[in-house]
């Protein structure tokens, strides 16, 4: 992986998740599991599909740390200062800003406004989206550790097939039943054991030494992406029938399934397929030659795009709150509204605190 592809994976993950967010009202299962309409049908896709972004982002996090290496030799002090800057100032203010506004915390005294805050922090339910905050903090945790496993074939299947075997467990548990005296001990989606292994796969993807790639050129790339589309069809089917046999979307539309884990590595496959191997310049190579020229006229914008992603994902829901009365237009059309709002307002407010940082 490069980069620039990189950067592109940032964006296509940053707009799917707004998506996601803003599709919340109309996916299947919400309202009840006996309607369906276009609208629904479509906002579903959009709402379960997407669900390889999540597991996406942990990849690029893990990958973008391990990459920049190349540049700097890893110093653990200046890591921990720049993890924390970058995640704990925005993960306190969004907690803050969210809770401020609640009626028990108005009409609280400040020893109750503080226990309010101290469990919001601690929980990660300061706002619906900053439980990835605490994901990729703890990830960064362990990131001195498991910079240090090097890259190899039998670590990689070992890794996926923990990976799999632990949501598999929690999966049917929570549809099935399954062992209930085991399950009891798992922890719920949110928690650190199950993100590690996307964490540990973005970094080897910086370390294999192109084997990643390679593996990949035995497919060509359309075929790469009708796996995907064969994946996604799987995963939306398996929701599909889980959300009827449980009379509820909330309960299993999670990120914790194996449909999703082969979702996040078939697009994650495909993507890497985008890159042209017979291009050796590594800033040229992951689209096809034809479309070559429009890439290069594109790649300054999708790299501002990515670094006003983070940006971004933390202002989105503010932006969902303010232009909620726009429902009214229904789920086709508010979801690429919402998405580009979120995105001007990301980028503004990126480029406020880029030209504040110079100063």
């Amino acid at each position: 992986m490069t980069w620039e592809l990189s950067d592109l994976l940032r964006v296509i993950a940053t707009t799917i998740v707004i998506g996601i967010h803003a599709s919340h009202h109309w996916w299947f299962g919400v309202k009840d599991v006996t309607t369906i309409t276009p609208e629904i049908f479509i906002d579903t896709i959009i709402n379960q599909v997407g669900r390889f972004t999540v597991p996406l982002f942990v990849i690029l996090s893990g990958f973008a740390l391990a990459k920049s290496e190349d540049n700097r030799p890893f110093n653990l002090k200046i890591f921990i200062q720049r993890r924390l800057w970058r995640i704990v100032p925005p993960y306190f203010l969004f907690t803050l800003l969210n809770i401020v506004g609640r009626s028990q915390f108005l009409t609280a005294d400040w020893l109750e406004r503080g226990k309010q805050f101290w469990q919001a922090i601690s929980t990660g339910m300061g706002d619906y989206h900053l439980y990835f905050l605490g994901i990729i903090f703890q990830c960064y945790i362990v990131y001195p550790l498991l910079r240090r496993f090097n890259f190899s074939l039998q670590r990689l299947i070992g890794l996926v097939l923990i990976t799999f075997a632990l949501v598999s467990l929690r999966w049917g548990s929570a549809i099935f039943g399954w062992l209930p005296n085991m399950t009891n001990f798992l922890p719920n989606g949110d928690h650190v054991i199950y993100w590690l292994s996307y964490f540990q796969i973005g970094i080897w993807l910086a370390k294999d030494h192109g084997w990643t790639s390679l593996f990949v050129t035995n497919w060509r790339s359309h075929s790469w992406g009708y796996l995907f589309a064969i994946v996604a069809t799987i995963e939306l089917s398996e929701f599909y029938w889980t959300a009827i046999l449980k009379n509820s979307a909330e309960a299993v539309g999670h990120y914790t399934r194996p449909t999703v884990l082969f979702l996040t590595f078939s697009f994650l496959l495909w993507s890497i397929s985008w890159q042209n191997p017979k291009i050796k310049r590594e800033s040229q190579n992951f689209l096809p030659p034809l479309t070559f020229g429009v890439w290069q006229a594109i790649q300054p914008q999708i790299k501002t795009f990515s670094k006003a992603s983070f940006t971004t994902y933390l202002v989105h829901v503010w932006v969902l709150r303010a232009i909620a009365p726009l429902e009214i237009v229904g789920g086709i059309l508010f979801v690429p509204l919402a998405a580009s709002l979120s995105w001007l307002a990301g980028l503004i407010l990126w480029q406020i605190l880029q030209r504040k940082a110079l100063k």
